[in-house]
């Protein structure tokens, strides 16, 4: 193969090199066009999805009144959209732009998304510095052409958002900016709650200022926008109780939409005690899963490797626990991505790590649309509601090996240290 034509430029240092390049400004090349085409030709229509909702939830909030009024209304429906289901920073951050109307505040709101985008990926880089020229140009045209990414901007949704403010977060931690750090993961679980399991993460590594930091930015930050949001207690009252129950749309790559699914699929699998089995299910897969990557950090003091890998897991966790988790939701795997790319590399631990790095990105690229569902969206067999539970259980598998490869990396890091641990006993000079 290394002999075939157009095969063995590969093998060539610089046509590799050339290749990857022209790969690269592709890519980009396309997100830019798809960016500004959809930015030019942007109409109400295409708001309907989501960011009709959180205009909504803006314009509430900027005439003081219940931003999820729409929300308590429209739940219960099979619409796609459920109006306005984030925490109340969200539509008090948007409220600036209810001025312009809904078109143009949708604009400005998909400049934010693309800023907020590029600005991640210009901080996941300088997070891992052990990223090769090579492994940066890979990792880029990963990013660029990540399915998840053009379905947040499709959406207009609040994932690239989401993860400059997870990717800040370990950024300052790194540096032992400990107030900045806690303020921008306060930021993060005030605009999406699931970060908040990171400070409990800090605590576990020790770093008790991060946690003091973040723990006061939470409560002053839900305190004012309490107080500027009337109605906004209803976010703990009606709609966290309300999205903690998850949902079987097929879409739903967490564990909780398996276990919906099934239940939804095959209704009478536990007889009479199918649904509080389910309930059981779901509440035990949240512990385990949370609870062995909170288990397997350890103290990482000054080692950037224990802190990057910690963070990495606890991410693809929180996505596979979470009681829904769309596939835009999955741009937050970027970083994992590139701290598991880092570490390979600077590490070498064998192929077997890369192999199924990559399966776990593709897996995750890959959409249920991709397989032969029924499109009428019933199952009308037994042997049809297994390729259903297969079909829409693929990002779900990904995360799983996402998360799986983190915590052997996190186990190499252990033996690693245990060794160093033993050559230093081991060199010491006698006692007198």
């Amino acid at each position: 193969m290394r002999h075939w034509y157009g095969i063995r430029l590969l093998f060539r240092p610089k046509a590799r090199q050339g290749i990857e390049r022209l790969v690269l400004i592709l890519v980009i090349g396309y997100y830019v066009f798809y960016s500004v085409s959809q930015w030019v030709t942007l109409t109400p229509g295409d708001l309907r999805f989501d960011f009709q909702n959180y205009f909504g939830g803006a314009v509430a909030a900027a005439h003081h009144t219940n931003v999820y009024g729409d929300f308590e209304r429209l739940w219960g429906t099979h619409a796609w959209t459920v109006a306005y289901i984030y925490p109340p920073l969200f539509a008090l951050s948007l409220a600036p732009l209810t001025p312009l109307g809904l078109l143009w505040a949708g604009r400005v709101w998909l400049l934010v998304v693309h800023a907020a985008f590029v600005a991640s990926l210009w901080l996941i880089l300088r997070i891992n510095p052990e990223l090769t020229p090579a492994a940066r140009r890979l990792f880029l045209i990963a990013a660029f052409i990540f399915m998840p990414v053009y379905l947040t901007l499709h959406f207009q949704q609040v994932a690239s958002l989401w993860l400059l403010l997870l990717t800040a977060t370990l950024w300052a931690a790194l540096r032992g900016h400990h107030r900045a750090a806690g303020i921008t993961l306060a930021l993060a679980a005030s605009l999406k709650v699931v970060p908040i399991f990171l400070i409990p993460l800090f605590a576990r590594l020790g770093r008790w200022a991060t946690v003091a930091w973040a723990t006061a930015a939470l409560c002053a930050i839900t305190a004012l926008t309490m107080l500027a949001s009337p109605g906004s207690l209803d976010f703990f009252t009606v709609v966290l109780p309300r999205l903690s129950l998850g949902n079987a749309n097929w879409d739903n790559g967490s564990i909780n939409g398996l276990i919906s699914r099934t239940v939804d699929l095959f209704p009478g699998v536990f007889g009479s005690q199918t649904a509080r089995v389910a309930a059981a299910l779901i509440s035990a897969s949240v512990v385990i899963v949370v609870g062995i990557t909170l288990w397997q950090a350890g103290r990482a003091g000054r080692d950037p490797w224990q802190l990057r890998l910690n963070v990495a897991a606890l991410l693809v966790a929180l996505l596979i626990v979470s009681s829904v988790t769309w596939q835009h939701h999955l741009v937050t795997l970027l970083l994992p991505l590139a701290v598991a790319m880092a570490w390979i590399i600077e590490r070498r631990p064998g192929r077997r790590y890369a192999v199924s790095l990559a399966a776990g990105y593709l897996l995750c690229w890959l959409d249920r649309r991709a397989f032969p569902l029924p499109a009428d969206g019933v199952a009308h067999s037994t042997l049809q509601a297994v390729g259903i539970l297969a079909g829409t259980s693929v990002k779900l598998c990904g995360l799983l090996t996402f998360w799986i490869v983190l915590l052997l990396m996190l186990r190499h890091e252990r033996r690693l240290a245990l060794t160093r641990l033993r050559t230093a006993a081991v060199s010491l000079p006698p006692a007198a």
